[in-house]
């Protein structure tokens, strides 16, 4: 589904904001970033309130990732991938997070390519569900949070100076900040080393 049937979607469950927010929480388990741009171009039509909005996203999101975690503890319950591990590595990667847990996790939210291998990696190790938790919530309701507003400011600027070409310039510059922003953060100087750490140290 793309963002546009997505948004419209949604439009359709405006009246109702229990079915609402239940669409937008499940909807980040098949598109996060399409839901995300479709929240926040709701947010900013008016459609629904910005913080209900940023709730059930950021609740989806959260749920998500641990549903990731999930998967990473079974799978350490697989023998033959148990075989296939090299058991050394498995304890310097241990030895590695232990440390920077929180750091990495909360990183990992807004560096794409880390986020898979960081929640798997979590869950493999049986590293505490309840920190990861906590520090996964934090950072959801962080990014959600930016994006919605950002959109919703930048959509008020379009209409007023923009009239009917407005709904237009508001997708793309939500399309442009939600999948741009992540991947100029994984560049920067002060995050691209943290990236290229978890990227060294993921499950072999």
């Amino acid at each position: 589904m793309d963002t546009q049937s997505l948004m419209a979607s949604l439009e359709g469950l405006a009246h109702d904001p229990v079915m609402l927010g239940l669409a937008l929480a499940l909807a980040t388990l098949v598109t996060e970033d399409g839901t995300l741009i479709a929240g926040a171009l709701l947010a900013s039509g008016g459609y629904a309130d910005p913080s209900f909005i940023i709730l059930a996203i950021a609740l989806g999101i959260t749920l998500g990732d641990i549903g990731l975690y999930g998967v990473g503890v079974l799978a350490g319950k697989w023998r033959w991938l148990k075989l296939k591990i090299n058991a050394d590595r498995l304890s310097r990667l241990n030895d590695w997070l232990q440390p920077r847990q929180s750091k990495v996790l909360f990183f990992s939210r807004f560096l794409p390519g880390t986020r898979l291998p960081t929640y798997l990696a979590f869950g493999y190790l049986k590293l505490s569900l309840l920190h990861f938790t906590i520090i996964m919530a934090l950072a959801s309701a962080l990014w959600v949070s930016g994006m919605v507003l950002l959109v919703s400011v930048a959509q008020n600027i379009f209409t007023a100076l923009l009239g009917p070409w407005a709904p237009l310039f508001g997708i793309a510059f939500a399309v442009t900040l939600i999948f741009g922003l992540p991947r100029l953060l994984r560049r920067s100087q002060k995050l691209a080393p943290v990236a290229d750490k978890i990227d060294e140290n993921q499950l072999p």
